[in-house]
């Protein structure tokens, strides 16, 4: 394994840890019987923790598959990750959904991290499917 896919290996490792860490904001937030606050921690605790979880995946495949290519799926992979994991958090701690009133300014934060992090995921994707097609031609 590669100096970088170790890099990515622990990128998702720390992801996970803090995804099963929002755990504890989920619970709190169903104890205290706070519906909406529930379902965003509850979000942002198994988002994350999906998120980091892929990540190791993604490295671990990605890198034995196409290792000279795997790189160019994991940066924006990571970005995109963590973009999610910021904005899901964010959520929780403002009480604010991605499709509340966007003329508030914690939504609208939420909401560009939602899209810059899909955006980058597309990327990524793409990424994985360029390295597919060319390996499989070259």
């Amino acid at each position: 394994m590669s100096k970088l896919g170790d890099l990515f290996l622990v990128l998702g490792v720390l992801l996970f840890c803090a995804g099963t860490l929002l755990g504890i904001p989920h619970g709190l937030a169903k104890r205290r019987g706070d519906t909406k606050r529930t379902e965003l921690w509850r979000i942002a605790h198994l988002s994350t923790s999906l998120g980091g979880a892929s990540l190791i995946a993604m490295d671990l495949a990605l890198e034995r598959l196409f290792p000279t290519l795997f790189v160019y799926t994991m940066v924006p992979l990571s970005f995109s990750a963590y973009c999610f994991f910021l904005a899901c958090s964010l959520s929780g701690v403002l009480n604010k959904s991605w499709d509340d009133e966007r003329n508030q300014v914690g939504v609208v934060l939420v909401y560009r991290l939602q899209i810059v992090a899909s955006a980058l995921a597309l990327l990524a994707v793409a990424a994985a499917l360029v390295s597919v097609f060319w390996t499989a031609l070259f």
